[in-house]
């Protein structure tokens, strides 16, 4: 069983795994850690080093917030379409928060604005609208195309049904020349980030992050590598890998060579620590098991304690599959 195999190959401890007993451990141990991830994604970033300029595209007026199209320009040959969507009522600078989609319509999803009934039906089972619901609890949110999902997708001839038409093509060509699907995106959204901060409307002080499954995914990165981001809401995707992408069939955008040689999943959101951390599961979730979920949330509590802020981690497990809780927002955006 070439599974079997795999599976006793990867059931040792990861080199950097957590185990330190002081902050000053802790925060070592994190830095290691960061310049590793940032290796093994196969990019680098430095907070505004070099900040491009975004293009305003569409603006469109609603009845309770204004939705703006923007691009920007991450390296030569790579751009990224992103919507703002601001509160008609409120004032200027808008408290911001940063949403993150995952599989399907991209961006369109979390904004609200499917590209038929079948998006739009989905939407409402899996309650992936976060980047709307955001706007109308008085939130400026943002909410950029991922790289491979919406309209980053190619049409690659014979590809699978399913998720692998969007990402196994570039996933695959990715890895061959030593970039990751993953680190591409979390490159493109520190970029964004970049931008947000020279922007005089956007009140970054307290920056939330959310996401859901893909979008969970991206979030437990990003803000493991960016600690611009101060809170944080990683939904249905918090767990040991070995329960999740190692033992459940997952879209290849899911993996990053050589990564369990050197971390697990609980280790990557411990570089969160001290700042907020929102995990989130529904109970009947089928491919992000929930006592997986647990078992990982134990193991980032560990590294909270040892920076004495317990109460800044939170687990939220709700009644259904793998979904968006809503009233996880209420503690998120404050």
């Amino acid at each position: 069983s070439p599974l079997a195999y795999l599976e006793k190959v990867a059931d040792k401890k990861p080199h950097l795994s957590f185990s330190a007993s002081s902050r000053n451990e802790a925060e070592d141990w994190q830095k290691k850690l960061r310049v590793k991830l940032w290796e093994l994604l196969g990019e680098k970033h430095k907070p505004g080093a070099n900040v491009p300029e975004g293009r305003l595209l569409e603006t469109d007026r609603l009845e309770d917030y204004t939705r703006e199209k923007w691009e920007l320009d991450i390296v030569p040959g790579r751009s990224m379409p992103f919507y703002v969507l601001k509160p008609n009522s409120g004032n200027k600078p808008y408290k911001t928060v940063v949403c993150l989609h995952g599989h399907g319509g991209g961006a369109r999803d979390i904004i609200d604005m499917p590209m038929n009934d079948e998006a739009r039906e989905l939407i409402q089972i899996l309650n992936t609208d976060y980047a709307l619901q955001c706007v109308k609890r008085g939130w400026c949110a943002i909410a950029p195309e991922l790289f491979a999902f919406g309209e980053r997708v190619d049409f690659v001839e014979g590809a699978r049904s399913g998720f692998d038409g969007g990402c196994e093509k570039p996933f695959l060509n990715a890895v061959q020349i030593g970039k990751t699907l993953i680190g591409i995106r979390a490159k493109d959204i520190c970029t964004l980030i970049d931008w947000m901060s020279s922007q005089s409307e956007f009140d970054l002080t307290n920056l939330p992050c959310v996401g859901l499954s893909g979008g969970g995914m991206m979030t437990m990165y990003t803000a493991a590598l960016d600690d611009r981001i101060k809170r944080a809401l990683i939904s249905g995707y918090v767990t040991e890998a070995k329960d999740s992408i190692l033992g459940i069939r997952h879209c290849s955008c899911n993996y990053i060579p050589g990564l369990m040689e050197w971390a697990d999943f609980p280790d990557i959101a411990g570089l969160i620590a001290p700042r907020f951390l929102i995990v989130q599961s529904g109970k009947k979730d089928a491919i992000f098991p929930v006592n997986s979920v647990r078992r990982a949330f134990k193991k980032i509590n560990k590294v909270y304690e040892v920076f004495n802020e317990t109460g800044s981690l939170h687990l939220h497990e709700h009644g259904g599959y793998h979904s968006f809780w809503s009233p996880s927002l209420d503690e998120l955006l404050v």
